[in-house]
């Protein structure tokens, strides 16, 4: 009989391997060119055979750039033929996310991990990891990302004699509770980390009361989280002494570094990830995100997906995982905009050094019913709408007016029936408000798209707006 939660795959000697070769490819730039070649001609190659998507849609393709860019609407829509695994099915897959007791579990007889995206491109994705791919998140993880020379990993292997507070999106398969609840299961008892996992969807004075109460000596969630906690700490509320803050999820602003960093009196740690590459880019010691060239090929593009050169700000990027041969991810669009820096780091390290724009939002201040401010987090906003109304597509205005706030939502042209989009929305966000002890708050719909950036054009998902705001098309308490 199979265990009630099958255990998460880890396989000793592919971690071994994938550690080793990280190791060497820091030390040694030569080979991280090799392995990069190797690993992207074993990934072609293991799509063309065994996945029926890309063997339909890559023709006769050899050549890397004969692959055409694919994005998650696409991927998602042949789901059943996009693994190179034939048990890997849309059915199952669903009936696994289904039930929110499987978070960390493994899928599959064991053989993988699954995880989802939250949607913030409009559709939600489902990825799958095997040991192989897991084995190089961990090397990437433990060697690199947390900044340590390639010589010393930070905070030793893993940081098995600290204490983790993860702060993030609970409640759903996301990637970065997924990993947190596997480290947790395949590290032997005597080594276990102490984890805790802490849920971004409660108010921030819960948030607050339990990491303090678990007195963690690293902090793992959002940039937005974490200068939502600096205030608490510098008046002494939270009394934290961590070693390390490591933040990712967001784009971390320079504003934002300054004010955590002062506040808390460690290192903040920057990474760049995505639930499709989980491991895209590491902060080195100079504060440059650094390209983990040897495990994931990344294409800045113009908005006809043609390269740009170095020094440009890209329109969109294409990404390939090396370290996935499950589950292909080939030139795949992420919404991400990056700009190649030219030239070498100050740190020494021959990897590519990139400058991104990510996923980014405004922490909104709502009065709650004594008419105090309470800060209302961007990415625990947005999850409460993708998961309460399944809605992705959206934006969300505050407007601060004389009689109260309101929040005024919009939605993209591909949202089929917005009134009953907003009916959904205004539920989730009703609730979601009242958890957090805001309850005055209105919701409106505005019947024009959302607002993009005039410069970038990028679009922000929870964005402070002016006082007074637009006159909306429908509106309800």
């Amino acid at each position: 009989m199979s265990p009630v939660h099958p255990s998460p795959p880890f396989d000793p000697w592919l971690w071994v391997r994938a550690w080793n070769e990280t190791w060497l490819a820091g030390a040694w730039p030569p080979l991280s060119c090799s392995l990069r070649a190797q690993r992207l001609a074993a990934l072609l190659g293991a799509a063309r055979r065994g996945s029926p998507l890309y063997r339909r849609r890559s023709g006769g393709a050899h050549a890397f750039e004969d692959f055409a860019p694919i994005d998650k609407c696409e991927l998602m829509q042949g789901f059943d033929d996009w693994a190179t695994d034939r048990r890997i099915t849309r059915a199952a897959a669903e009936a696994f996310l289904a039930d929110a007791k499987t978070v960390g579990d493994g899928w599959l007889g064991g053989d993988y991990l699954l995880w989802s995206s939250s949607g913030t491109s409009g559709v939600p994705g489902w990825f799958v990891q095997d040991a192989a791919s897991l084995a190089a998140y961990d090397a990437i993880d433990a060697l690199r990302m947390r900044g340590a020379a390639p010589a010393q990993p930070a905070l030793g292997l893993w940081g098995l004699d600290h204490r983790f507070a993860f702060v993030g999106a609970c409640g759903g398969h996301f990637a970065g509770v997924v990993s947190m609840e596997r480290l947790r299961r395949i590290v032997p008892a005597p080594l276990q980390p102490r984890i805790a996992i802490i849920s971004v969807l409660q108010p921030l004075r819960d948030v607050a009361t339990q990491v303090k109460q678990f007195s963690p000596t690293v902090l793992i969630t959002y940039p937005s989280v974490a200068e939502a906690l600096a205030p608490l700490q510098r008046a002494g509320a939270l009394a934290l002494r961590l070693h390390e803050i490591w933040v990712g999820g967001e784009q971390l602003s320079s504003a934002q570094r300054e004010e955590v960093q002062s506040a808390f009196g460690c290192t903040v740690r920057n990474s760049y990830g995505a639930s499709e590459c989980f491991s895209i880019a590491w902060e080195c010691g100079q504060g440059q995100l650094h390209l983990n060239d040897d495990w994931v090929v990344l294409e800045p593009v113009d908005e006809h997906l043609r390269p740009v050169p170095p020094g440009t700000l890209s329109h969109t990027t294409l990404v390939t995982n090396l370290a996935n041969r499950i589950q292909p991810i080939i030139r795949y669009q992420l919404d991400d905009r990056v700009r190649v820096l030219p030239g070498r780091c100050r740190c020494g390290s021959t990897f590519t050094r990139v400058e991104v724009e990510g996923r980014s939002g405004d922490t909104l201040h709502l009065p709650d019913t004594r008419r105090q401010p309470v800060a209302i987090l961007p990415l625990a906003l947005e999850t409460a709408i993708e998961e309460g109304a399944r809605v992705t597509q959206f934006q969300v205005i505050d407007h601060a007016r004389r009689g109260g706030h309101t929040l005024e939502l919009r939605f993209e042209p591909a949202v089929t029936d917005p009134a009953a989009a907003f009916a959904r929305c205004q539920a989730a966000i009703g609730h979601y408000l009242a958890a957090q002890g805001v309850t005055s708050t209105r919701c409106s719909f505005c019947a024009e798209p959302p607002r993009r950036e005039a410069a970038s054009g990028k679009l922000r998902r929870v964005v402070q707006g002016p006082a007074g705001g637009a006159r909306a098309t429908r509106r309800a308490a």
